[in-house]
C-alpha cells in the first residue's frame, strides 16, 4: 500500500488533504463516530484523569495499526498532534497509551508536572517520583530538559515510573470544529477526487451500471457517484439481503436510492443463513460459504438475468490487503461474466466521509454505535470487539444462532462466537 500524507490546517483545527507534509500513514484512517469517541475519553480519562478535555468538541482523526491477535488499535489525532493510541484487549477493556505531545498539550493547560532531573535521553527510563503523584491514573506527566512526557506508574507504592515517550514543551490546544469545518477546509480537494472518479466510470461503465450497495458508507458514496457520472436514468442500486443484515442497512440503502433518485433492486438467496449454518457449520475467513452462497450466487443471477455489462462496487485498497490487490477494473472470478469497477479503490475512509458530508449522503447509523464494517451481524470478518458489539445490536438474532449451535452439540455457543475462535478454526 502507498503511504498517505494527513496534513493538518491549525487555524480550522481539521485534517488538510492534498498537502506534501503532514503526519505518514500506512493504513485505512478516518472520523470515528459517537461510541468510538466516548471510548476514546473514558480510556484517555483513566489513562490521565481529565485528559479528554483535549478532545472535547474538538474533531478526531483514527489511524488503524496492527494489533495484536483480537486485539484492536488506532492511532488518535487532534490539535495537530498524535494523541496516542486506544486499543481494544482481548478481555473486553478499552486502554489508552498517551504520547509525549498529549503530555505537552496537558501541560500548557495546567496539568500537575513532576520534575526529574536525569542527564540524557530520558524515554524508556524507569524513575521514582514523589508519592502524591502516584494517586489516580496510570501514567504521571514527567518533565527534563525542556521536554515533557507520559510515565507510565509501574509500582504505585514506591511510584515507580517507566517514562514511554517525550515531547518539547510548547504543543498547543487547538479550538474547537467539526466535520463541517473539515469539509470547508477540503471542498476543493473533494471536488477534485470525486471529479477523477466520475471520469473513470464515464470511462469504464458503457451503457447501464449496475451498483451493489451494502448500506454501507463505501457503496453509498459509489452509487452517489455513478449518479454523478451516468445520471440516475442509466444506474441500478442492487441490495444483496443475506438473511443476516442489520435492518439498518437495508434501511440506509432505500434511503440513499431515494436521495439519489435510482431504482433499488433487493436480491436474495431464497435460504436460512442458520439453516445453511446447521448443515455446513460457521463460516470462516477462509472458508467464507456465506458470501458465495447467500450474497454473490444472488447477485450473479440478477445480473444474467438483466445482461449486465459493468457492475461497481465500493471495495476500497485500505481495507485489507486482499482488496489492495484487486485492480480498479476488471473481473470478479465468481461473476466472471460482467466487468467490475472500483470507482474509490485508492480512496481513504476519511475521503469517503467528506465526501458523503459534502453530498449530503444519509450514513448508517451503526458507525455511530461503533462497527466499523457494514455488513453481516455476524460475520469471520468482525473484529473481537465488533462481535460483541452486534451480540448488544442483534441480540435477538444472536440468541437464534446460539440455539441452532446448541443443536449441533456445541458446549457454550456465547463462548464460542464471542470468544471468536470460529473466525479461523471450524474445528469447534
Amino acid at each position: 500500500m502507498r503511504l498517505r500524507i494527513l496534513g493538518w490546517m491549525p487555524k480550522a483545527n481539521v485534517p488538510w488533504l492534498g498537502v506534501p507534509r503532514g503526519f505518514t500513514l500506512r493504513r485505512d484512517h478516518w472520523i470515528p463516530g459517537r461510541a468510538w469517541r466516548n471510548w476514546i475519553a473514558k480510556a484517555m480519562d483513566e489513562a490521565i484523569p481529565g485528559s479528554s478535555l483535549v478532545i472535547r468538541d474538538r474533531l478526531l482523526v483514527v489511524h488503524r495499526l496492527p494489533a495484536p491477535r483480537d486485539s484492536y488499535a488506532l492511532e488518535v489525532y487532534s490539535s495537530a498532534a498524535r494523541l496516542g493510541v486506544v486499543e481494544y484487549s482481548p478481555s473486553g477493556d478499552w486502554f489508552f497509551r498517551p504520547s509525549g505531545a498529549l503530555a505537552s498539550i496537558l501541560e500548557g493547560q495546567g496539568f500537575p508536572v513532576v520534575r526529574v532531573e536525569w542527564r540524557g535521553r530520558l524515554k524508556g527510563k524507569k524513575v521514582r517520583v514523589p508519592q502524591a503523584s502516584c494517586s489516580e491514573g496510570e501514567y504521571v506527566l514527567v518533565e527534563s530538559g525542556g521536554f515533557v512526557g507520559p510515565a507510565r506508574i509501574l509500582d504505585r507504592e514506591g511510584c515507580v515510573v517507566r517514562v514511554r515517550d517525550m515531547a518539547p514543551k510548547g504543543f498547543r490546544l487547538l479550538g474547537e470544529s467539526t466535520i463541517e469545518d473539515a469539509v470547508s477546509v477540503n471542498r476543493a480537494y473533494v471536488e477534485r477526487i470525486a471529479a477523477e472518479a466520475v471520469e473513470f466510470i464515464r470511462r469504464e461503465a458503457g451503457g447501464r451500471l449496475y451498483v451493489a450497495v451494502s448500506g454501507g458508507i463505501d457503496s453509498g458514496v459509489t452509487l452517489s457517484l455513478a449518479v454523478e457520472a451516468l445520471g440516475p436514468g442509466r444506474v441500478t442500486a442492487v441490495y444483496a439481503d443475506t438473511g443476516m443484515e442489520f435492518p439498518e442497512n437495508r434501511e440506509t440503502a432505500e434511503k440513499l436510492a431515494s436521495r439519489l433518485g435510482v431504482d433499488l433492486v433487493v436480491v436474495e438467496s431464497g435460504r436460512d443463513p442458520l439453516d445453511e449454518i446447521r448443515a455446513r457449520g460457521l463460516m470462516t475467513r477462509d472458508r467464507r460459504w456465506c458470501t458465495r452462497l447467500l450474497k454473490l450466487a444472488p447477485l450473479a443471477r440478477y445480473y444474467k438475468r438483466v445482461n449486465a455489462r459493468v457492475v461497481a462496487d465500493g471495495a476500497r485498497a485500505l481495507e485489507s490487503d486482499s482488496r489492495a490487490q484487486t485492480p480498479r477494473s476488471g473481473v470478479n472470478p465468481l461473476i466472471p461474466f460482467v466487468k467490475r469497477i472500483l470507482p474509490i479503490h485508492q480512496w481513504s475512509r476519511l475521503e469517503v466521509q467528506l465526501y458523503a458530508h459534502l453530498r449530503g449522503l444519509p450514513v448508517n447509523p451503526l458507525y455511530d454505535r461503533g462497527l466499523e464494517r457494514i455488513g453481516c451481524m455476524v460475520c469471520p470478518a468482525m473484529h473481537l470487539y465488533e462481535l460483541r458489539l452486534a451480540e448488544r445490536l442483534a441480540s435477538g438474532f444472536y440468541e437464534r444462532l446460539y440455539r441452532v449451535l446448541g443443536e449441533m452439540g456445541v458446549r457454550d455457543p456465547r463462548g464460542l462466537i464471542l470468544g471468536g475462535s470460529w473466525r479461523t478454526d471450524s474445528s469447534y
